[in-house]
Formats: C-alpha cells, structure tokens, sequence
C-alpha cells in the first residue's frame, strides 16, 4: 500500500465488537474532517475498499467475551492493511497480541483525538515492510502510559496481580535478570521505586493483568 500524501486527510476504518466504541470513535474522528476521514468498518475477511489505516479495538481479541479472536485482524494484516490497536489498559496482554500479530501501533482507549490522530498518520505514511516483533516497532507508533513500552506495561501488570518476578519470567518466556530490568525501567517512568508502590499505582490507573 503506498504512503498516503502528507496533505491528505486519511482514509480511516474503525473496527469494533461493541457499538458503543465504534459510536463513540466515530464522533471523536468525524470532528478533524482535515486530517481524517472516516470510511467505517473495514469490509468482510479484511478488504480494505481503499483504507490508509485502521483503527482495531484489541477487545476482538478476546474469545472469551464472544469476539473471533482476532481472525478479523489476521485478515487484516494478510491484505497489507495498516493497523493501529486501540489499547483497554486492563488487558495489556491484547495489546502484546495484537502488535505479535501485525499491528504496527497502539493508543489507549483513553487517549485524546489529536493523539489518536497523531499515531494514525504516523503508521500510515510510514515506509512499509519490516518484522512483526513487538521489539522492532517505532516507538513513535506507540501511546503508552507514561511512554511505558508494551512489554513494561506487561510486566506492571503482572506484578499488580502479585506475581513475583520468576512467575512473570515463565508467563512471559524471558529470563529473571530481563523481568528485573523491565521492572526497574517502570518503575523509573511512573515514579515508584517499591512493589507495593507499583501495585497502588497500577489500581489508580486500572491496569490489571488480563
């Protein structure tokens, strides 16, 4: 899909399980006419019908509350689509799948329309290719809490649930000496520097482990 023109409002689909998100989107994008227009859903087994960028709640990644699991984004990123993951603070773990499975950015729910905007541009006249990995996307791509990294996020999470640094290593396949450093590097960015201090923070912001 070629980079879209920098003088061009985009052409932006919004894809949703719950009505009310997609409403509520919709109204917050339809409001910067100059910069976005918003084109809906994108179509059946991910068709683009034109679309820069799209707009994918995370919450479609969740079986359990009666979404495909995120076959919709599978379609997605199988027909180039770029797409930005719209974040539920609660489950970062979504927001780790879906950036694993092709989204190249993320804004949380609670972000402004500027931000949101900001992002979408960004992924959309960004230069196409380059892996999957979570590890190589642009850190400009992502809107985090406290410019907190996916995997940091993670990791908060997970120790708000109580778990201890060797039980979020084997949750998340990684070494005990790496949980360390995602923890010290967290901490830093929200101003804690003890586990009860970190759980605090994480309840006042509703972030729990998914």
């Amino acid at each position: 899909m070629p980079s879209k023109p920098p003088s061009a409002p985009l052409n932006v689909g919004v894809a949703s399980p719950f009505e009310l998100v997609l409403t509520g989107l919709s109204a917050m994008l339809r409001r910067h006419p100059a910069r976005v227009t918003l084109c809906g859903a994108p179509g059946q087994d991910g068709q683009l019908s034109g679309l820069d960028v799209v707009l994918y709640d995370t919450a479609a990644l969740d079986p359990t509350g009666g979404a495909d699991g995120g076959a919709d984004l599978d379609h997605l990123v199988r027909a180039n689509a770029r797409v930005v993951a719209l974040a539920r603070p609660q489950e970062p773990a979504l927001t780790a799948t879906a950036l694993e499975r092709g989204a190249a950015g993320v804004v949380p729910m609670d972000a402004s329309a500027t931000q949101v905007i900001n992002v979408l541009e960004r992924v959309a006249r960004a230069a196409p290719g380059g892996t999957r990995s979570t590890r190589h996307v642009d850190a400009r791509m992502l809107l985090l809490p406290h410019d907190l990294t996916v995997r940091e996020f993670e990791v908060l999470a997970l120790v708000a649930a109580g778990l201890s640094n060797a039980e979020i290593a084997e949750r998340l396949y990684v070494s005990v000496n790496t949980v360390k450093t995602y923890v010290r590097a967290a901490y830093r960015k929200i101003g804690v520097d003890r586990r009860s201090q970190a759980v605090i923070w994480c309840t006042h912001h509703g972030i729990a482990a998914n």
